[in-house]
């Protein structure tokens, strides 16, 4: 029987979202007047929620430091019709999921607002390898550990899905991921194929790494 979880984080670990993000940002920047970003600038702006990352990178990029709401209104209304149906799943991750499912209960965990998460994951055809999602009611700034919580609670609640909590992991590939495993007392486990670095997440305290979605088999089996 599964006795266990692992929680997922979306985007940079199951989706590859980087280009149609990208996109849609320098579409929002552009009109702006403001300069375009590039694949690296992702790395400050994927990871906690928008309102979050808006004042620490756009308004010194010139934005003004009310134009938040508005920043990320224009943003959703470009990224959600054009970019989000081109999201692909990274390579071998959809085989990953399969194969882990069959020994433990799978959910996503996301700052993603949970109405472009659910669509990620619908045209990335990977929602139907999670028992459970949990993302963000909004863009405004929502820990990652108070999601991993909730997910913690829906499961049992919802489930009834006993969660021991150093017998499970999260798996993510920015800091916010093993920083949220840390105070809730699982395990961490990064992925490089993401978004952050091995030393960002090594730093974070990550309890394992895993450069290929192959590799979390072998990890996860030991």
């Amino acid at each position: 029987m599964k006795q266990h979880v692992l929680f997922f984080d979306l985007d940079g670990t199951i989706a590859d979202s980087g280009g149609g993000i990208l996109g849609a940002m320098n579409e929002v920047l552009a009109a702006r007047g403001a300069r375009q970003m590039t694949r690296a600038d992702l790395t400050h702006i994927v990871g906690p929620p928008l309102a979050t990352s808006y004042p620490k990178f756009f308004v010194p990029r010139g934005l003004p430091a009310d134009g938040a709401d508005e920043f990320i209104a224009d943003y959703r209304a470009i990224y959600t019709p054009k970019y989000v149906p081109q999201t692909q799943p990274f390579d071998g991750i959809l085989d990953v999921l399969d194969t882990l499912g069959r020994d433990w209960h799978l959910a996503i965990v996301t700052s993603k607002p949970e109405k472009q998460a659910l669509m990620v994951l619908d045209v990335t055809s990977a929602r139907s390898r999670f028992a459970h999602v949990v993302a963000a009611e909004s863009d405004n700034e929502v820990p990652k550990a108070r999601l991993l919580e909730q997910a913690i609670l829906d499961l049992r609640n919802d489930h009834g899905v006993t969660v021991e909590h150093d017998e499970c992991w999260m798996i993510g590939d920015r800091h916010h991921d093993i920083d949220a495993a840390t105070e809730l007392g699982t395990k961490g486990l990064g992925v490089l194929w993401g978004f952050g670095s091995r030393g960002e997440l090594t730093g974070a305290g990550a309890h394992a790494i895993a450069e290929t979605p192959a590799d979390l088999l072998e990890i996860l089996s030991r």
